[in-house]
């Protein structure tokens, strides 16, 4: 895992996501649709990952134990 703070990461995988969802809802190749629905599954697995450190591998970034 990097170095940098985690809220950092998670900022940046935001950042990313944000990024995705708009291409993918401003294009009308089907194609690019797919590219971004693709990369946006990668980066949700990558903020899940992080959730799941912040959390202390717990799980509760994944179920609802923690509500």
């Amino acid at each position: 895992m990097s170095t940098r703070p985690l809220t950092t990461q998670l900022r940046r995988v935001d950042d990313a996501l944000r990024t995705l969802v708009d291409e993918r809802d401003h294009s009308d190749d089907p194609a690019d649709i797919l590219r971004a629905a693709e990369s946006i599954d990668h980066w949700l697995d990558e903020r899940l990952a992080l959730m799941k450190t912040r959390d202390g591998e717990s799980g509760l970034a994944t179920t609802d134990q923690g509500r």
